[in-house]
């Protein structure tokens, strides 16, 4: 299952790498939705557009409807595509996908292979101990054990990133996400490279006046409204326990104040029934996420993020920054250097504290009442976490990361 650059057989269509005039590069990705998905269409878009040549290797079964989008982009783009039909579970069927992915990569022939959260990591540097010639890449998009206590479980999943992160270079999205594979995995430092998340923001921006009226009329939000919003999956790393507790004596105060939660997940009856046990009512809006928050954006005056982990700086905090929205936040790991960013409108509270998170709100609220001026936010967003940059770092890793053993001892 070796592949090298003999094995072109003489194939007239299978070029060597050193004859083409475009990087070839695999995306593996899975889960199809979420962050995960949204940096990966990002990052496929910032490929094609660079002239690079992309394939996508992706699962049905975790997937939202943008994910079809992006297949039929890359498909477009004169790239192959093939369904690996896996979890983020460890299953029998993962052996099929497999056998998929395997048959892809003798057909493509990527200079890079580069894979998306933990499941695509798994498959992708497995086949690398077997499998040489392409550049290995991992981005874990935050680590199964970041911040769980160690039972059996996290400890297995450490164990096997541990093992698998002498394989190619691991990506991190943050210092603490890159402390955490260095000094808790003991992936060789020498492996791991910081690229921070992008934000693309041209699309991400300021609301007018009038796309904000728009915003509230779709969404139902009073014009006059005072609006604090969380946009997460309904699950224990995002604790919204932590945020419906901790804002729920500032709404008790404030009867203008509407706290709009924008996700999915198991838990979404459980909230709405702690909702009403917090005396929240009408004053809590639960709404379905779609693929494309923007309206949410321009309909709010402002974000909470109450994590108890991130990779990094979480999507939907940069997408408000981009936004120029104030921001309240949990200095979560993946997040706990964001107090010391210079960001002129942000509120902090340790994860996992609804006091705290109240007097970030209620801080949030006194302000606003005040009039935001001179929110730094978007200059940031733009001046440091463009996509040119960011993906752009990404890319250059790509062509110039050939310092590397793909496949180290596994001692």
């Amino acid at each position: 299952m070796l592949i090298t650059n003999s094995d072109s057989g003489g194939n007239p269509d299978t070029l060597h790498r050193s004859e083409r005039t475009a990087v070839s590069i695999l995306i593996v990705v899975e889960p199809g939705l979420d962050g995960v998905f949204r940096h990966v269409q990002g990052l496929v878009g910032h490929l094609l557009k660079a002239d690079a040549h992309v394939s996508l290797a992706y699962s049905s079964r975790r997937m939202g409807a943008a994910m079809g989008k992006l297949v039929d982009q890359v498909r477009l783009a004169g790239g192959e595509v093939v369904n690996l039909g896996v979890t983020n579970l460890l299953e029998a069927r993962d052996i099929r996908g497999l056998f998929r992915l395997v048959r892809l990569i003798r057909r493509v022939r990527p200079d890079v292979i580069h894979a998306h959260s933990s499941k695509a990591g798994a498959l992708v540097r497995f086949l690398a101990l077997f499998m040489r010639g392409p550049r290995y890449f991992y981005t874990p998009h935050a680590y199964y054990g970041m911040a769980k206590p160690r039972v059996f479980r996290v400890r297995f999943f450490n164990w096997v990133e541990r093992i698998l992160g002498r394989v190619g270079t691991t990506i991190a999205i943050s210092h603490d996400e890159a402390e955490f594979a260095r000094n808790t995995l003991r992936v060789p430092a020498e492996r791991v490279r910081i690229i921070h998340n992008p934000v693309d923001t041209e699309h991400f921006c300021p609301a007018t006046p009038e796309q904000r009226r728009v915003a509230r009329a779709k969404l139902g939000i009073p014009e006059r409204a005072v609006v604090l919003a969380t946009i997460s999956r309904m699950c224990w790393q995002k604790d919204p326990e932590t945020a419906y507790a901790g804002i729920s004596p500032v709404c008790a105060q404030n009867p203008d104040l509407v706290f709009l939660h924008l996700g999915w997940g198991k838990w979404k009856d459980y909230l709405t029934e702690k909702g009403e046990q917090l005396g929240l009512g009408s004053q809590l809006k639960i709404m379905d996420y779609v693929d494309d928050p923007r309206v949410f954006y321009h309909a709010i005056d402002g974000l909470l993020v109450s994590s108890r982990y991130e990779a990094g700086w979480a999507l939907v905090f940069l997408e408000a920054m981009a936004c120029n929205l104030p921001l309240v936040a949990s200095t979560c790991l993946g997040m706990s250097d964001i107090g010391r960013a210079g960001l002129s409108h942000l509120w902090t509270f340790e994860p996992e504290n609804i006091p705290g998170c109240t007097e970030a709100v209620q801080q949030w609220l006194v302000s606003h009442r005040a009039g935001i001026q001179g929110c730094n936010h978007r200059a940031f967003a733009i001046e440091r976490l463009s996509p040119g940059r960011c993906y752009g770092a990404l890319f250059e890793l790509y062509r110039n990361d050939s310092n590397f053993i793909n496949v180290a001892p596994l001692q």
